[in-house]
């Protein structure tokens, strides 16, 4: 099974490094995991905009994907972005982290909560989970206030943020946790560890619903994502 692991991202060689890192960690043995970003966009996700930014060259990511024999892709980015329209133009499964995450909470608990990077993306999410069909589960969405750039630098301060962040969560009403910024890969655990609740990792979630799909031979339905229309097109 190969998994194409796209970072939605201008190329930065610490944040590919992390996520092969993670994702090799976690991934099955008979899993091949390829990581790669894009060559034109925003250096980070942290606004719809920087969602719509991107779009394009996701898109072109996730086409080159299915052409090479990749039997899944991953857009790693909680903001899902470009994700509907990538399931048009493909048959491989596509899988977000926003929605891998939520739709994997919802199986376990009865609210969840998020923890974004920045405030600003906070009514992003609320619209994500509207859209999913999740927003009666959510307890509350938080944040740490450190951007994506500095998760890495600041790991010590990021983690102990987010067990702040995640105890107000619990008072929230809370009974699991989704990190709410792939960047915030291999920080779950020591979090779940120290609260005794689940707490998901959403670009694992996102490795482990690909692999899940992958082996029952399921994708997304062309009923619901056909194919777009063939027509003149100019980016």
């Amino acid at each position: 099974m190969k998994i194409r692991v796209i970072l939605p991202v201008l190329k930065n060689e610490i944040f590919e490094e992390i996520t092969y890192r993670e994702f090799k960690a976690a991934k099955r043995g008979d899993v091949e995991i390829s990581v790669v970003s894009l060559e034109r966009g925003p250096a980070t996700i942290e606004s719809v905009y920087d969602e719509e930014v991107a779009a394009p060259w996701i898109l072109e990511k996730v086409k080159e994907a299915e052409e090479k024999g990749f039997d899944a892709a991953i857009i790693n980015c909680m903001g899902d972005p470009a994700l509907k329209a990538a399931r048009e133009i493909v048959r491989i499964p596509v899988i977000g982290p926003c929605q891998a995450s939520m739709a994997i909470a919802s199986t376990i608990c009865d609210k969840f909560s998020v923890i974004a990077v920045l405030k600003n993306i906070v009514p992003a999410f609320w619209r994500k989970a509207r859209e999913y069909g999740f927003e009666a589960r959510v307890a509350s969405i938080r944040s740490i206030e450190i951007p994506v750039l500095e998760l890495e630098e600041r790991r010590s301060e990021v983690k102990a943020k987010l067990l702040a962040e995640a105890k107000k969560c619990l008072e929230d009403g809370a009974d699991t946790i989704i990190l709410g910024c792939t960047g915030m890969v291999g920080m779950a655990a020591e979090i779940q560890n120290a609260l005794n609740v689940p707490v998901i990792d959403p670009a694992i979630a996102s490795l482990k619903l690909a692999e899940c799909l992958v082996d029952m031979k399921l994708s997304h339905s062309k009923l619901a994502y056909p194919e777009p229309p063939t027509k003149k097109r100019i980016l």
